[in-house]
């Protein structure tokens, strides 16, 4: 099998079809967590899309998330998980090897 039949095997997954999903990902295994706030600045999407996004997610295993308390108030903080962190070192890997 090659590179590109591994990414397409990699990425038929409901939550990995999405350019966005895929986004958050590298970016949090970047960072390893981030702000609600941050993550909608880094995406460009509307807070209902990225909710929507960021739940899909949550329900495959991706990612978890939790409300945090700051001076200005609460925050929901986003967090790669380890099956995220899995993702993205194959999906980079398979990425890197493409010519």
């Amino acid at each position: 099998m090659n590179e590109l039949d591994d990414l397409k095997s990699l990425l038929n997954n409901e939550a990995l079809k999405s350019s966005l999903r895929i986004l958050i990902i590298i970016s949090l295994a970047i960072n390893d967590k981030l702000y609600f706030t941050d993550l909608l600045n880094l995406t460009g999407a509307g807070k209902g899309s990225l909710s929507n996004h960021l739940d899909i997610l949550k329900k495959y295993g991706y990612i978890k998330d939790k409300m945090v308390f700051t001076v200005s108030g609460p925050r929901r903080m986003v967090y790669i998980t380890d099956n995220g962190k899995k993702f993205y070192e194959i999906y980079i890997k398979l990425i890197s090897k493409l010519k």
